[in-house]
C-alpha cells in the first residue's frame, strides 16, 4: 500500500471510473472516499454500479487504499473509461481493484523510468578514527515527480516489487549512481546497492553491469556493490562465487545491514565479503545497552579475523560514534557525518 500522502503524476484528460461493489456498505465507503478526493459522482441507472467523473485516474488508488481492506480490493470490480460520456461498453477492461492498483503503479513508475526522472543522493562513510577522512559515499536513488518533488526509496521499491519492475528500478539506481559519481569525478569509493535477484541471473547481471558501469573508468577497488537488506542471497556457495567474480573485475562487495536475516556470523567466514555494514538496529542505543556493545564487539572481532572491514550504520551522535570506535568499528555512516545529499561533502562546502 502506498502512503496516504503520496501523489501520482497526473494523467491528463477527463474520463469515468465505474465500480461494482459486493455490498452496500462497501459501495458507501467507495463513494465517501472518492468524494473526499474531490471526484464527482455521476448518477447511474444500472443497479449496483457506481460511477465517478475523474481527470486523474492514478489518484484513485491512494484514495481507496485508505478505507478498503485487501479482501475488499480483490472483490470490488472496476472499469476506467477515457470516454467523455459514461459508458459500460468496455467490458473487457473490467478488473479487480487489486489488479487496477498494480496496473496504475506500473504506469507511473514506467513513466518515471522512461523519462529518467530520478537521481542519486550521496551519504558519506567516514573513518572511525578520523571523521574527516572519507572512505566513500553510498548512493541512494530518489524518484522525481514531474514538478521535481522527490519520491522516497521505500515508495519506489515497494511499487516496483508489486508491479514486477524491480530489475528495471535496480538498473536505474545503479546507472544514476555511476553517472553521478563520474560527474563529480569522485576518487573515494562508490557504494552502489544491487538486489540479489539482479545478480542471481547471469545474463541479467551482465546487462546490469554494462548499463551501470558503461564506459566509466573507475579505479580497481573503487566500486563497492552492496547487497541490500530487503532481499536474500540464494546460498553461501553462490555468494562466494559472486564475490570472486566481482574481484576479478576490480569490484568489491559489502553485506548491508549485517545482523539481520541472511547476514550472520555463521556464514561470514564462508562468504568473505570485503565489508559488512552493521544494521542500525544494532547500533541504536548502544551507549545505553551493554549487551549490544558486547555483541557488536564480538561481530567486529570475528570480521577482523577474516580480514573483513566493518562499517557501522545509523550513527547520529558523538557518544555513539565513540562507543562504536571503542568496539573496533573501522568506518561509520549516519546523520552525524552527513545526510543524503545531492553533492559530496567537499563540493557542498
Amino acid at each position: 500500500m502506498l502512503p496516504d500522502d503520496f501523489l501520482f503524476p497526473p494523467v491528463c484528460g477527463v474520463g469515468h471510473a465505474f465500480f461494482w461493489c459486493p455490498s452496500d456498505q462497501v459501495t458507501h465507503r467507495v463513494k465517501s472516499l472518492l468524494a473526499s478526493g474531490g471526484m464527482v459522482e455521476v448518477p447511474m441507472s444500472e443497479s449496483g454500479v457506481t460511477c465517478f467523473l475523474s481527470d486523474d485516474f492514478e489518484s484513485l488508488m491512494p484514495l481507496l487504499d485508505r478505507g478498503l481492506t485487501p479482501p475488499e480490493k480483490k472483490a470490488v470490480r472496476a472499469l476506467l473509461s477515457a470516454s467523455s460520456q459514461p459508458s459500460l461498453r468496455e467490458f473487457g477492461s473490467i478488473q479487480t481493484l487489486e489488479e487496477l492498483g498494480l496496473k496504475l503503479s506500473a504506469q507511473w513508475l514506467g513513466h518515471m523510468l522512461a523519462d529518467r526522472r530520478y537521481k542519486s543522493l550521496m551519504q558519506p562513510i567516514v573513518s572511525a578514527a578520523n571523521h574527516d577522512d572519507i572512505l566513500g559515499y553510498e548512493f541512494l536513488i530518489r524518484g522525481l515527480h514531474t514538478d521535481g518533488v522527490e519520491i522516497s526509496a521505500p515508495t519506489l521499491f515497494e511499487t516496483a516489487d508489486a508491479a514486477g519492475m524491480l530489475y528495471a528500478l535496480d538498473m536505474a539506481a545503479g546507472e544514476t549512481a555511476a553517472r553521478t559519481a563520474k560527474g563529480f569525478d569522485l576518487k573515494e569509493k562508490v557504494f552502489v546497492n544491487v538486489l540479489p535477484r539482479t545478480i542471481g541471473d547471469d545474463e541479467g547481471f551482465e546487462a546490469w553491469l554494462a548499463n551501470v558501469l558503461g564506459d566509466a573508468s573507475f579505479a580497481p577497488g573503487q566500486v563497492v556493490f552492496e547487497i541490500v537488506e530487503s532481499q536474500q542471497l540464494s546460498d553461501v556457495a553462490s555468494a562466494r562465487k559472486l564475490i570472486e567474480s566481482l574481484h576479478e573485475r576490480g569490484i568489491m562487495m559489502a553485506l548491508d545491514d549485517f545482523g539481520t536475516g541472511f547476514n550472520n556470523l555463521a556464514t561470514l567466514t564462508d562468504i568473505q565479503p570485503d565489508y559488512i555494514k552493521l544494521d542500525k538496529s544494532l547500533t541504536k542505543d548502544v551507549i545505553n545497552d551493554g549487551r549490544k556493545w558486547t555483541l557488536i564487539a564480538n561481530i567486529i572481532d570475528s570480521a577482523k579475523q577474516s580480514n573483513i572491514q566493518v562499517i557501522a550504520e545509523g550513527v547520529e551522535d558523538l557518544r555513539t560514534a565513540r562507543a562504536l570506535e571503542s568496539a573496533g568499528a573501522d568506518y561509520m555512516q549516519g546523520y552525524l557525518f552527513g545526510r543524503p545529499a545531492d553533492k559530496p561533502l567537499e563540493a557542498a562546502e
